[in-house]
């Protein structure tokens, strides 16, 4: 899952290429794997070093054990 947050990404000559092409076709289903590929998969995979889980902090079992004593 993403992170929702501001993101950065270009687009090398070939993809402005494959846009182009999707965008003059209508080619729907295209354009739906242009978007997992070059989008989607790269925004994942700049944010999978990043993403934390609130369950990945230090000492979140200490803290509960001594919150509950």
């Amino acid at each position: 899952m993403l992170e929702i947050r501001k993101t950065a990404l270009s687009l090398d000559e070939q993809d402005i290429i494959v846009l182009e092409r999707i965008i003059t076709d209508s080619d729907e289903k295209e354009a739906l794997k242009f978007i997992k590929r070059s989008i989607y998969d790269r925004i994942l995979h700049s944010q999978q070093s990043k993403l934390k889980s609130h369950l990945d902090a230090a000492n979140s079992v200490e803290g509960f054990i001594q919150h509950t004593k």
